[in-house]
């Protein structure tokens, strides 16, 4: 199987007011927003996550849009572990539709277009990101290749996270969440702030190519992603 035919990559975005993922101040530490993950093809209504599946294979797209409006310093989803979990968690499915067995990752980039909402500590826009009991992204931080933590940096990707050991045959489902909080300890300083998030999917091939001793969860680089 041609490892340059056999790598795919299905993007989202998640995108906090402006129409993409920009928190526009309200007023004094109330931070009104749009939070959406998004693509061309569905939109949900206001106040709702929904979910939705996600497609790597040949050629395929699929969609899912994810939004909620009126954030201030404390609100949070349901699988947040602080706040108030008044909102649902954006749920979705990524589904391998490929012939050939895989091995699939998922790439992560948070950045912003100005004041970024996200400052990468305990006091600005937190996400957690899972594939069930796997985790992608917690709070700021990610799981190094050696099982140690980094702190996402906006503006910086965080390659090839392993989803799974087992490589993914066709018609395997992951199901993602995805999920956020806003700390009391916002400041003022982060009115008018944005942030997005945009997850990346890849599928190689998993033929010829072992993957040593990478875990779920963390950063692989013995396979080659394409």
């Amino acid at each position: 199987m041609n490892r340059a035919t056999n790598s795919r990559a299905t993007r989202l975005g998640m995108n906090m007011g402006g129409g993409l993922l920009a928190l526009a101040a309200m007023g004094t530490l109330v931070i009104g927003s749009t939070m959406a993950l998004f693509s061309a093809s569905e939109t949900s209504a206001v106040n709702t996550f929904e979910s939705g599946t996600v497609t790597v294979g040949p050629g395929d797209v699929a969609s899912v849009v994810c939004k909620v409006q009126g954030i201030a310093p404390g609100d949070s989803s349901t699988m947040a572990p602080l706040g108030s979990k008044s909102s649902d968690s954006c749920s979705y499915a990524v589904k391998y539709t490929g012939s050939s067995d895989a091995w699939l990752s998922v790439d992560v980039l948070i950045e912003s277009t100005g004041t970024s909402l996200y400052t990468g500590d305990a006091k600005g826009l937190q996400f957690f990101v899972a594939d069930g009991a796997t985790t992608i992204i917690d709070g700021t931080t990610f799981t190094t290749i050696d099982g140690g933590t980094a702190v996402a940096t906006s503006g910086v990707t965080v390659e090839h996270i392993l989803l799974s050991t087992t490589p993914a045959a066709t018609g395997d489902t992951a199901t993602f969440a995805v999920d956020f909080l806003l700390p009391l300890l916002a400041s003022n300083a982060l009115q008018g702030a944005d942030t997005s998030i945009t997850l990346t999917f890849h599928a190689v091939q998993s033929a010829n190519q072992p993957i040593g001793s990478c875990r779920a969860g963390r950063q692989c680089n013995t396979i080659t992603w394409g």
